[in-house]
């Protein structure tokens, strides 16, 4: 579904990504996990191209996406933020159905019946009306990850979902993604959260320096690493 050759990402003279390939397949639950610096969010912010790859070339369907229309890319490629990306002046209904309605994905009246349909399924239906401000911070995530859900996406990328979260509200949001991860989502999520990675994981990217160092199954990963640097992250993340 996914494919990248030779991802390379510079700030200045800081080279962040230092030549990734990559392949996700149809299906897949992609957990990538590093160190903090390690490049693991810029990777996702290249694929959704909210960076721009210095060099390299990104694939969807076989279609190069890296030279194509972003808002068609992003589309396809649905993205959830660290620290949710509501807009805070408009209510919970318009965030979930602007983008579809602006782009003739579907009339305000088909927005606004999928929106609901989705609100209720998550039991924010009662917040239909409510603007970001007056939302915890789960209930903020829950609307971002649905606010996806609305594009009809064939990728979600997660760019740690739950690291702006309290502790009462991080199992609500794993929930929802474990729930979209078992109807067949295709899914890449860079997150800390281990137990969800072994859950939920059909593989494990483990990237450090802005490179991928290892990857396998998540028994694989956690059970029997192979590179002294993973087995080192593990000993202070167990």
């Amino acid at each position: 579904m996914i494919s990248v050759r030779n991802l390379k990402k510079n700030f200045g003279s800081n080279k962040v990504l230092r030549g990734i390939d990559f392949t996700l397949k149809d299906g897949e639950k992609v957990i990538v996990l590093g160190p903090s610096g390690s490049g693991k969010s810029t990777f996702l912010r290249c694929i959704n191209r909210i960076e721009e790859p210095t060099t390299g070339e990104i694939y969807l369907d076989d279609t190069l996406i890296t030279d194509k229309n972003i808002e068609k890319i992003r589309q396809d490629i649905g993205m959830v933020f660290q620290h949710f990306n509501l807009i805070n002046n408009l209510t919970v209904m318009k965030n979930l159905t602007l983008a579809p309605v602006i782009l003739k994905l579907m009339s305000e009246e088909e927005a606004e019946k999928k929106a609901k349909g989705l609100l209720r399924h998550i039991g924010l239906l009662d917040k239909v009306d409510a603007f970001p401000a007056s939302l915890s911070g789960g209930q903020k995530q829950r609307v971002a990850i649905i606010r996806a859900m609305m594009m009809e996406p064939k990728v979600l990328l997660f760019d740690e979902p739950t690291s702006a979260l309290d502790p009462e509200s991080i199992g609500d949001v794993l929930a929802l993604i474990h729930e979209l991860a078992d109807e067949g989502m295709t899914i890449m999520i860079v997150t800390h959260e281990m137990n969800f990675a072994k859950e939920v994981g059909t593989r494990i990217v483990f990237i450090d320096e802005g490179k991928i160092i290892e990857e396998g199954t998540p028994i694989e990963f956690f059970e029997h690493p192979k590179t002294p640097r993973v087995k080192e992250f593990l000993k202070k993340v167990l």
